[in-house]
C-alpha cells in the first residue's frame, strides 16, 4: 500500500517574494504538484502548478494525488493560521495529515510598517465573510486596537460611514493597502478608493467595557399616541428573553420600538425584526432606529403571522402584541422546529387569559404580574402615580 504523505500548507505572506520563507520555497521544489491561486503561480515550479479554485475539484484532486503517493503543497496568502484555508484542509483531511509551514500575515506587516504593536487587538475578516455594520461597531466600541482584512465590499469607505452611522467617534482609521509590493500606501485613512484587498486598523483611545446598560429612560424615545412598554417592564422582560449577543430576535406588535432597540443593544452581533402593522408606529420605529444608531434592527411593516414566514429563524421571540392570532403565531414557531425562547405581555385580562391557555403547557413557562408607580414631583409634593399591571410570560419552545 502507498505510504500517504503530509500535505504541506504553505503561508505566502503578504504578496512580495521577499517575504516568502525559504523553507516555503524549498517545499515548493519538492512537491509534486503545487494547489494555488492564479497570482502565484509565476512562482511555481513549471509543469508543477494546480489551480486551487474551484475549490471543490481542487479537494478532489489533492485528495486523489495523495492515494497515489505524490508530496502536495497548497499555497495560502500571509499566514496559514490567520483566516486563511487552513481549517477547511484541516477538516477535510485531518489535522495530523497536514504540514503547515508559518509565513507573514498582511496585518502583521502592516501593524510593522506603522511601528505599532498588534498585541491584544481584536482581529476581524471581511474578506469573503459575513461582518455587519453593527458587529464591526460594537468591536470598536469594546477594543483599543481592531484589525480588519477588507475586500470589494467591505471597504475603507465602508468601515468610515459604518462608524459615522453607529455614533462611533473619537477613533483613528489607519489603511494599508498593496503591503510589501512597491506601491504599498500605509497610513492615515484619506478619501479615495483603494485595493480590494486592503487591510485596516481602528484605534479607539477609550474603548468600553461590557454592553450598553438595559432600561433606557422612558424620555429618551420619540413617542406619538402609540403606547410605549415602560422601562421597568422592558427591564424585565429583557431579563426574561436571555438575550445572547448573536441572538436574532423578532419582535412582533413593536409599536414604537422601545423593546426593540433595548434587544438590538443587547445584540450586536445578531439582528432585531421590529413587526408592526400600524403606518405610525411604524415611522416611529424608523425615529428611533436612527436616533440610537441602532444598525442591527430591520422594520418590517406587516402583520403576523403573515409577515414572519420570510425572515430568518429566531433564536429569540418578543410577542408584545399579536392582533389576536396569538395561536396562529405559535404554531409558525413550533413548526419552525428550532430552539426559541418566547417572551409575551399582556396588559388586559382578556390577553392574559389567551397567553395563559396557549403558553401554559410550553417548557419553563413562568409568569409574573408587575404593577408599578413613578414617583413625580406635583409643585412642592411628590405624589405616586401608578402604572396600569402588566403579566410577563416566558417559555421555551423546543426545536
Amino acid at each position: 500500500m502507498t505510504q500517504m504523505k503530509s500535505i504541506n500548507i504553505i503561508s505566502m505572506g503578504p504578496g512580495s517574494e521577499e517575504f516568502i520563507a525559504p523553507a516555503a520555497m524549498k517545499l515548493m521544489g519538492q512537491s509534486e504538484k503545487v494547489f494555488c491561486a492564479e497570482r502565484y503561480m509565476s512562482l511555481v515550479p513549471e509543469g508543477k502548478e494546480r489551480p486551487i479554485s474551484p475549490l471543490g475539484a481542487a479537494l478532489e484532486e489533492i485528495a486523489l494525488e495523495r492515494e497515489n503517493g505524490n508530496e502536495i503543497s497548497v499555497l495560502v496568502s500571509g499566514d496559514a493560521g490567520l483566516y486563511s484555508m487552513l481549517e477547511t484542509l484541516s477538516r477535510r483531511f485531518g489535522r495530523e495529515s497536514l504540514n503547515v509551514v508559518p509565513g507573514i500575515s498582511s496585518l502583521s506587516a502592516f501593524c510593522a510598517r506603522l511601528g505599532v504593536s498588534w498585541q491584544g487587538a481584536c482581529i476581524l475578516s471581511a474578506h469573503g465573510r459575513k461582518l455587519s455594520p453593527s458587529e464591526l461597531c460594537q468591536r470598536v466600541r469594546m477594543n483599543e486596537k481592531v484589525l480588519l482584512l477588507l475586500d470589494a465590499v467591505h471597504t475603507p469607505r465602508w468601515i468610515k460611514k459604518t462608524l459615522a452611522d453607529g455614533g462611533v467617534g473619537n477613533t483613528t482609521l489607519y489603511i494599508g493597502e498593496k503591503v510589501s509590493y512597491p506601491d504599498e500606501y500605509v497610513g492615515e485613512y484619506v478619501e479615495r478608493d483603494y485595493d480590494p484587498l486592503s487591510v485596516a486598523l481602528i484605534e479607539n483611545p477609550s474603548p468600553e467595557k461590557g454592553l450598553p446598560h438595559v432600561g433606557i429612560d422612558d424620555g429618551e424615545f420619540i413617542r406619538g399616541k402609540t403606547p410605549m412598554t415602560k422601562r421597568v417592564i422592558r427591564e424585565l422582560i429583557i431579563n426574561r428573553l436571555r438575550l445572547t449577543p448573536d441572538a436574532v430576535v423578532w419582535d412582533i406588535g413593536a409599536g414604537t420600538g422601545s423593546v426593540s432597540i433595548e434587544c438590538a443593544r443587547q445584540c450586536p452581533l445578531g439582528s432585531v425584526y421590529a413587526i408592526e402593522r400600524e403606518e405610525d408606529a411604524l415611522e416611529l420605529i424608523k425615529q428611533n432606529t436612527a436616533r440610537f444608531r441602532a444598525l442591527n434592527l430591520i422594520p418590517v411593516y406587516s402583520s403576523a403571522p403573515e409577515a414572519l414566514e420570510d425572515l430568518p429563524v429566531p433564536t429569540h421571540v418578543f410577542l408584545g402584541g399579536s392582533g389576536g392570532k396569538t395561536a396562529e403565531i405559535l404554531r409558525l414557531l413550533r413548526n419552525l422546529h428550532a430552539n426559541i425562547r418566547l417572551c409575551a405581555t399582556a396588559v388586559t385580562v382578556e390577553t392574559e387569559y389567551e397567553l395563559m391557555q396557549e403558553m401554559g403547557a410550553l417548557d419553563g413557562f413562568e409568569a409574573v404580574q408587575v404593577a408599578s408607580s413613578s414617583i413625580d414631583k406635583i409643585g412642592s409634593y411628590h405624589l405616586r402615580r401608578a402604572n396600569n399591571p402588566v403579566t410577563v410570560f416566558a417559555a421555551n419552545i423546543g426545536g
